[in-house]
């Protein structure tokens, strides 16, 4: 077993990334100038319960594709506010966007969260074409712990199959998290991190996935994300795997929908475009 330091280092984005506090500032900044900029519904419930919100910023056409963010934190931190950064790129290129919140911990509890994200999913479909959303061209992204909550959401029978999904820098064997820091304020059950592991779950409810992790993080996020890559391989998915250089975990997800960088002109041509099934690409 892990010493508990280097256990809480391996799940510690931080402790490789260039400048993460100065990139969340990036985040704030971003998103703030989008929702001064762009048209914008605020805080938009999908749901009954206090966090389910979100941000709506509709295309310029009505029938428009969307782009729908859900945003990291280690379960415990972030919020929609922090998750409008690629807002303005987005709609610059004809996608209404919507950032998606979901509670947070200690309030909230990781299935509880994953029950949220489902039901934003359902919303998009059955309430977006009220924002000029086209049900049918749903594409969903999130990083780190939004990336593990989409990826443990899209696995239910009910929730409704999205075209394609863009994980950034997710979690995806929780089983580790208990016996670090980040459950001090989660308290996830050895239980509980095995029932909402996507490595042990069923095929995703997408046409394509692309994972992706930064250069720059910690070895068990990279193992993380080899792992979740060939597990859905092994499904018959459609998986495209990136290891994106020059990037850490927190400054990845600022190109999301950004043409001007080579990871947003991937995710671009992911929207776009399918591999082909139960193939993983690891091209750089």
């Amino acid at each position: 077993m892990p010493e508990q330091s280097l256990l809480d280092r391996e799940y510690s984005p931080s402790s490789v990334a260039r400048d993460a506090a100065g990139t969340l500032r990036r985040y704030r900044s971003r998103g703030d100038a989008a929702r001064a900029r762009l048209a914008v519904h605020e805080s938009v419930p999908y749901g009954a319960e206090a966090g389910e919100r979100c941000h709506v910023f509709p295309a310029a056409g009505a029938g428009a594709p969307v782009l729908a963010f859900v945003h990291g934190g280690h379960w415990q931190e972030s919020g929609i506010d922090d998750a409008c950064f690629a807002a303005e790129d987005a709609v610059a290129q004809g996608l209404a966007y919507v950032a998606i919140g979901y509670g947070l911990a200690p309030a909230r509890t990781v299935p509880e969260m994953v029950d949220s994200v489902a039901r934003a999913l359902a919303w998009l479909v059955e309430t977006g074409p009220e924002y000029g959303i086209d049900p049918d061209e749903v594409h969903v992204a999130g990083s780190s712990a939004g990336a593990h909550l989409l990826a443990a959401a899209l696995t239910r029978p009910a929730t409704p199959r999205v075209r394609t999904a863009c994980l950034v820098s997710g979690l995806y064997d929780l089983a580790e998290i208990p016996r670090t820091y980040v459950n001090d304020a989660v308290g996830l059950t050895a239980e509980q991190a095995e029932a909402h592991s996507p490595v042990l779950m069923p095929a995703p409810r997408c046409d394509a996935v692309l994972l992706a992790v930064g250069q720059h993080e910690t070895g068990s996020y990279l193992r993380q994300h080899a792992a979740y890559a060939a597990h859905l391989g092994a499904l018959g998915v459609a998986v495209t795997a990136r290891i994106v250089p020059d990037r850490d975990h927190f400054d990845l997800p600022l190109d999301l929908a950004d043409p001007a960088t080579p990871f947003g002109r991937v995710t671009a041509r992911h929207r776009g475009t399918q591999t082909r099934e139960g193939t993983v690409s690891t091209a750089p």
